[in-house]
């Protein structure tokens, strides 16, 4: 039974699915070269949703982006929201990319069942 690699933000970027390439392309990717791009101004590291410092290969898991919405609940709890429109903009662009992410990571799951299922 093949396995597929850790969705790490590297793994992500490369992968090409065979049978599943309708299912993989339906989803936004652009996250995936904004996050590199962020590593590489950043000493190697990125912040998922802004929150959550990762590296290119670490594995980007749906607990991982929940982690993130928790951080934001917290925050604005505590602080209320953005005290300016700068401030909504950077909220608003990293829910934007988590968003998407989040939406990447479910589709590369939904490809990892299927081929769980077809090299049963």
């Amino acid at each position: 039974m093949t396995q597929l690699p850790k969705a790490t933000l590297i793994n992500l970027i490369h992968f090409v699915p065979s049978e599943e390439t309708a299912l993989f392309n339906s989803v936004k990717k652009t996250v995936l070269n904004e996050y590199l791009n962020d590593s590489m101004k950043y000493n190697g590291q990125f912040y998922l949703g802004g929150q959550v410092k990762m590296y290119p290969d670490e594995e980007i898991t749906l607990g991982k982006i929940q982690e993130v919405r928790d951080i934001n609940i917290k925050r604005v709890a505590e602080c209320g929201g953005p005290c300016n429109s700068f401030e909504a903009s950077s909220i608003y662009n990293h829910d934007r990319k988590l968003n998407e992410m989040e939406a990447i990571i479910k589709c590369y799951l939904q490809i990892c069942e299927l081929h769980a299922v077809l090299n049963k």
